[in-house]
């Protein structure tokens, strides 16, 4: 057995739990963290903002990605949509939607008193088109994760982000400007008040989608309450595993179910294991839906969460289309990202982005828009065959 992979036995696995401290993971979380802003903002991305609202907008709804453009849908044949494996992998060019922006958006939770910020991309087109949820990592805010986001929403999605509390980002907007990403993360891992809200969060933007349709009119119509589907990266992955029906043990309330019937699958980036967040090993004896979740082989934050950790939702939950991906070189930023390695390393974090985005967005059209040849790619080697071996992807 390798020296940091999860003992099967009760005894051992207690052994090991025993000698491991959450100091060096919030530690090296907190560094891993700080060090992303710092690559992808220029050191510049989490400067105190003057109001909230310039704080989580970060662009006007005016401002457009040119690889997405906007206005009417781009034109492409037949053919190119009906192929969805090709050289570059599951459906990896601009899809056939041109994407729109509600770059910042309030609902208000009545039942907590708690107003809540969110980003949404949704199609340029007319139809009623599946909701993807996605929660951020721990620290960051609903300004992450464009790159798989506008990419969903390119073929076919209404992506919604919201922004939790444990976001720093959010913090300095409310005033609290001395707290950084770091502080906010260690607070993340210890606060169970911070566990509760995100996944209570994510239930708060499915109460309020006809809300939502009625004060976007550009929505109208549009969402299809009955095809949704939760993703996350990091913390955002425990919070797509608590919504799916992974039990949390909380002070005083061991095994809390936040399971939420609406969603019909989750994807999960960086996928949170036992021992954090209130999981244990039991947790996800309880998550039977679609589940797909990714790692890699640098995708280690100490020597709990290791990339055997992180697959361990994958082995401990119950057999039946479930998915897990591991690329090799992948860090864990690598699945949000392609600007996380070194730059000498960049046609490499473009490729696992790749991976990631063709991983993923072959699980939503096979789970949530009942696509069969999604589903067989996924049961496919195609996947390895594109990445030269550097991507595997299982089933059970």
């Amino acid at each position: 057995m390798h020296p940091l992979s999860w003992p099967r036995d009760r005894t051992r696995r207690r052994h090991m739990r025993a000698k491991i401290t959450n100091v060096s993971l919030i530690c090296i979380l907190s560094l891993a963290t700080a060090w992303f802003v710092t690559r992808t903002t220029g050191g510049a991305g989490f400067n105190p903002p003057a109001t909230l609202r310039q704080a989580l907008l970060g662009r006007t709804d005016a401002q457009s990605n040119p690889r997405y453009g906007s206005g009417n849908p781009r034109k492409v044949s037949a053919a190119a949509l009906d192929e969805p494996v090709n050289r570059f992998g599951y459906k990896l060019r601009p899809g056939p939607y041109a994407v729109a922006e509600v770059s910042d958006f309030t609902l208000h939770d009545a039942g907590r008193e708690k107003d809540l910020h969110i980003r949404i991309f949704y199609p340029e087109a007319r139809g009623k088109f599946p909701v993807v949820v996605f929660s951020h990592g721990a620290g960051s805010s609903q300004n992450c994760c464009e790159d798989l986001t506008r990419h969903w929403a390119s073929y076919g999605y209404i992506t919604i982000q919201p922004t939790h509390a444990d976001s720093a980002l959010q913090r300095r907007g409310a005033g609290d400007e001395n707290v950084r990403v770091a502080q906010a993360v260690r607070e993340a891992l210890q606060r169970p008040a911070l566990w509760e809200s995100r996944p209570l969060d994510v239930s708060a933007v499915l109460d309020s989608l006809a809300d939502i349709a009625k004060r976007v009119p550009a929505l109208t119509g549009k969402i299809d309450s009955q095809r949704i589907g939760v993703g996350g990266h990091s913390m955002g992955s425990f919070t797509a595993e608590a919504v799916a029906g992974a039990l949390v043990d909380l002070p005083g309330k061991p095994a809390t179910s936040f399971a939420d019937p609406r969603v019909k699958a989750i994807l999960c980036l960086s996928p949170q294991g036992p021992g954090q967040f209130g999981l244990t090993d039991k947790s996800f004896q309880s998550l039977t839906i679609p589940y797909l979740g990714i790692t890699g082989s640098e995708d280690n934050l100490g020597m709990l969460a290791t990339a055997s950790w992180h697959k361990l939702p994958f082995d401990l939950s119950p057999e039946g289309n479930k998915y897990h991906l591991f690329i090799e070189g992948a860090d864990h930023m690598s699945f949000i990202s392609s600007r996380t390695l070194l730059p000498s390393s960049s046609d490499r974090g473009e490729a696992i982005l790749r991976y990631t985005n063709s991983a993923a967005l072959a699980f939503w059209d096979a789970y949530l828009k009942s696509d069969g040849e999604a589903k067989k790619y996924l049961r496919s080697d195609a996947l390895t065959t594109l990445s030269k071996g550097a991507a595997k992807l299982d089933e059970n």
